[in-house]
């Protein structure tokens, strides 16, 4: 069937004129009319949906996968450009609109000084210096000190192994981007905009590390008329970037997709951070919502019968992880640079790469065949989704709705005709039919209330085993895995060196923290999503099946109102589904573990910090630097080493000290600000269901009784005024019923 072209448009028009019509009819009813009141809620629910109808699809895989470029092969145009940053911490957004346009946001001098300064805190620790004076970066002979500073750093090779010290790469990032960038920087945050015929200028600012470690955020609105509009696309950051942060935000961000375009480089195939990504998938609830694709380098390929030999054994692998799925193979550079080929927009060096790519005729036919199959099954989906969303929310609120204000106009067409003896009959009669859907929606009511009790209990039980500090399974790897962490290296030392002493200790610490930092979010984080969606999955259960037994009892309580109602010979086309539907899920998810992840809007979200460090850890060094001395000065003999272990052993216990008290803080916030309130909302919304439909189909007949005692010319401009909004609710339901049919989904 012909997708409507403009559904939400249709849908916004229908939701006014029936508010029009609701303020035209609510002077015929009491002012405190239930079912005026269940109008005006159902409408107010389509203005907010309508509001937020966007679509989000996260485009992941691990580090140089062709996140990028795949994206502007989506959107037919070179745009999209990024460096690799390890500190620059944000999502990239691009968002179908018909207006292209965008923006960056960079963060202000506050924030910007604030990094900095907490950066140099840490480095100081290791330069004999654990409180350094403040810097501004607007004045030279501040950004001329940082520039021998990191100078020194580098002399004293201090960022060894296979870490990286995020500090020292922070403030050389910001001291390279300084001439380019600080003209834009003002005392608050500054939202620069670009119209279409600047838009490119956005990769002056997110090309360089130097560069997007000023910006905040950042979005770009194009046009992909075959995807339609509404439709968000992100760029996450690699997940194996080196950076632990930036797995934090890509699962913050997947936790609130609708679906996930999935990257495999063909040059590398899959990759442990595959592994990690697709575990972190399924905890998250979302493989079935993600595509993968194989993104093929045609230059590593000799031809078509290779390709498809990795192809499958690629899909093989993935087997083993997921089961059979569905993968397609093409590659988006090509894609891309015949989008731009058609634009004229090629560089003669692409122009004569793309034309060697054409003699591979079998594997460039492969490529288009299988874009091709790609974008008409993510275009399905999305369609699907969207209309899932309108037919299941505000379809259903629009339908309700216009049937229940044409059955009130209907009814009250026919009782104005009856004189005040027989309303006053009919209403004993009726009345005594409303009390018994009352009586129903009250016990509906009270049993939920009563269920919520029992879960919140439940659910506190579940929560206080599970964050037990003692037992906890994740509590107690935690601490394990500090108490068990061993220092690979160390370079011997006299005990006075107390700046060298400093600096291994600086580099156990590095070490440590990454180590840390990995486990809390590869480990921690995705674990308690995990027990997150369980018991968000658990409530949702039990308060359904309470309330679908229920669901019949209202069900025929309302039968029996309108059977009392079609003995006078009135007929109302409004009724109650048969079977519950499900409410709207609640928009909360699970508070992010980020006990020690720096990620303030203050800092810029840039910053990767234990959460006791900076100004703690400097105490905690120097009392203990202190400490060595005085016993070294008393004749107390002590190595190096001794020393730097006793340190490591204090570092340990004050980690696991600091983390238990976050576990405890986090405990009660998972509990009362997480789960007990998804209890609350999933059971309003449940109730709500019940109360609309009884408010909506109940028709108040009271006030019609004094509309009759007046009876003459205003009851006539009643009648009248009734028949006109009658028409216009014909007009309303036909074009619901028309918008349905086109709505249709494939089942």
């Amino acid at each position: 069937m012909q997708q409507d072209p403009n559904p939400q448009i249709r849908l916004e028009n229908l939701r006014e004129i029936l508010e029009t019509l609701t303020e035209e009819l609510s002077p015929l009813f009491k002012e405190d009319s239930a079912q005026v009141t269940s109008w005006r809620r159902s409408l107010a629910a389509v203005s907010e949906s309508l509001e937020d109808q966007t679509l989000r699809i996260a485009v992941v895989g691990p580090v140089k996968s062709g996140k990028s470029t795949f994206i502007n092969a989506l959107q037919g145009r070179d745009l999209l450009r990024r460096g690799a940053g390890i500190i620059t911490a944000f999502i990239t957004r691009i968002r179908a609109d018909s207006e292209e346009k965008g923006w960056v946001e960079i963060k202000s001098w506050e924030e910007i000084n604030g990094e900095v300064n907490e950066a140099l805190s840490m480095v100081g620790l290791t330069r004999n210096s654990e409180s350094p004076d403040l810097v501004d970066l607007r004045r030279e002979q501040n950004r001329n000190r940082l520039h021998q500073l990191i100078q020194e750093l580098k002399l004293d090779n201090l960022a060894g192994g296979e870490t990286f010290d995020p500090n020292i790469i922070l403030i050389s990032a910001y001291l390279s981007g300084y001439d380019t960038l600080s003209a834009y920087v003002k005392d608050k945050p500054v939202l620069l905009e670009f119209g279409a015929e600047e838009l490119h200028k956005h990769q002056d600012f997110v090309s360089q590390e130097s560069q997007s470690v000023y910006l905040r955020d950042m979005e770009l609105r194009l046009p992909i008329s075959w995807l339609g509009d509404l439709v968000e696309i992100g760029d996450c950051q690699g997940s194996d970037s080196p950076n632990p942060l930036h797995f934090a935000l890509l699962q913050e961000y997947l936790l609130g997709s609708h679906y996930i375009l999935y990257l495999i480089s063909s040059r590398v195939g899959l990759r442990q951070a595959d592994l990690k990504l697709i575990e972190a998938i399924k905890i998250l609830r979302m493989l079935p919502r993600t595509l993968f694709v194989f993104n093929v380098d045609f230059d590593e390929h000799g031809d078509v019968d290779a390709l498809k030999q990795l192809q499958e054994r690629v899909r093989a692998e993935l087997s083993l992880l997921i089961g059979e799925t569905k993968i397609y193979t093409f590659s988006a550079l090509f894609q891309l640079l015949e989008a731009e080929e058609s634009l004229d927009h090629l560089s003669s060096r692409e122009r004569r790469r793309l034309e060697g790519w054409y003699e591979e005729e079998a594997m460039v036919e492969m490529s288009r065949r299988d874009y091709e199959n790609f974008r008409n099954d993510l275009k399905t989906l999305v369609n699907s989704e969207r209309n899932r969303v309108l037919l299941g929310g505000v379809l259903s609120h629009l339908q309700r709705v216009s049937k229940s204000m044409k059955d009130s106009v209907h009814t009250r067409q026919e009782l104005l005709s009856k004189d005040q003896e027989e309303l006053q009959v009919l209403a004993e009669e009726i009345k005594m039919s409303q009390q018994s859907v009352a009586a129903a929606l009250s016990t509906v009511e009270h049993t939920l209330k009563g269920l919520q009790d029992t879960l919140k209990e439940q659910i506190r039980k579940a929560v206080d085993s599970y964050f037990d500090t003692k037992y906890g399974p994740i509590i107690s790897d935690t601490m394990q895995l500090i108490e068990n962490y061993q220092v690979d290296s160390f370079k011997r030392i006299k005990v006075t060196e107390t700046r060298k002493l400093l600096a291994n200790l600086y580099l156990f610490y590095q070490d440590f923290r990454q180590m840390l930092s990995r486990h809390l979010i590869d480990k921690v984080n995705l674990r308690i999503i995990d027990f997150a969606k369980n018991e968000e999955e658990n409530i949702e259960k039990k308060l359904m099946e309470a309330a679908a037994g229920y669901w019949d009892l209202v069900g025929q309580a309302l039968r029996q109102y309108q059977s009392t109602l079609a003995e006078t010979g009135l007929t109302l086309s409004l009724v109650a589904p048969e079977r519950l539907p499900e409410p709207k899920r609640p928009a909360i998810a699970p508070p992010p573990f980020s006990a020690f992840i720096q990620r303030s809007e203050a800092l810029g979200r840039s910053s990767l910090l234990l959460r006791f460090g900076l100004r703690r850890l400097g105490h905690l060094f120097s009392g203990f630097k202190n400490r060595v001395l005085r016993r070294d000065r008393a004749g107390i003999g002590e190595s190096g080493e001794e020393a730097f272990r006793e340190a490591v052993t204090l570092v340990k216990t004050e980690t696991q000290n600091e983390l238990l008290t976050y576990f405890k803080d986090y405990r009660q916030n998972f509990k009362f600000a997480y789960l007990f309130s998804y209890t609350e909302q999933y059971a309003r919304a449940l109730l709500q269901l019940f109360q609309d439909i009884g408010d909506a189909t109940v028709i108040d007949i009271s006030h019609l009784q004094q509309v009759a005692h007046k009876k003459a010319t205003s009851q006539e401009d009643t009648t009248e005024d009734l028949a006109i909004v009658e028409h216009r609710l014909n007009y309303a339901e036909e074009d619901l019923r028309s918008l349905e049919q086109s709505l249709d989904m494939p089942r």
